[in-house]
């Protein structure tokens, strides 16, 4: 006796739910649903809840005299299950893809990082030997070059700087 009365007060439960939407569309275009009547200025559509849309008679009509083609899918109609698993797997290359670059462009700048360490590096170690090269040479040499000198080009040839070649 409980099951009978549950089953029916959740069929009317269900019933209940159902209802009319309006779809009301005002002289701008601008779309609006509601569950109350359109007003007598704007066109109006009825719906059943949780339904699809009619069709407009245009885009029937229109569909009826042609065979429909692969491209009718993508423009907004209802799409296949193959059609379907076909667009997930181009999102799914399309992600893979992206993020193949992006991993590709991080090692790239990962190796101008290190290329541009190793050319401080080694512009630092040149420095330091050519002003110690200077500097013992002075003493045996009536010409003596200083590290100012050196760096702002009248001494001998100035090794090129990191900021030649690292941004």
């Amino acid at each position: 006796m409980i099951r009978i009365a549950l089953l029916a007060f959740a069929f009317l439960a269900a019933t209940g739910a159902q209802a009319q939407v309006y779809k009301c569309v005002d002289s701008s275009g601008r779309t609006v649903y509601s569950q109350n009547p359109c007003p007598p200025s704007m066109k109006k559509e009825t719906m059943s809840r949780g339904g699809i849309p009619p069709a407009r008679r245009g885009a029937a009509a229109g569909a009826r005299g042609r065979a429909p083609s692969k491209g009718d899918a993508a423009k907004g109609g209802p799409k296949t299950a193959a059609e379907q698993e076909q667009a997930f797997r181009k999102r799914q290359q399309d992600q893979a893809k992206a993020a193949k670059e992006a991993d590709q462009k991080d090692a790239e700048a990962q190796a101008k990082e290190a290329n541009c360490r190793n050319a401080r590096q080694r512009l630092a170690q040149l420095r330091d030997r050519r002003a110690h090269l200077a500097a013992s040479t002075s003493k045996a040499s009536a010409t003596t070059w200083t590290t100012r000198q050196i760096e702002s080009g009248e001494g001998p040839r100035r090794a090129p700087t990191s900021s030649q070649f690292c941004s």
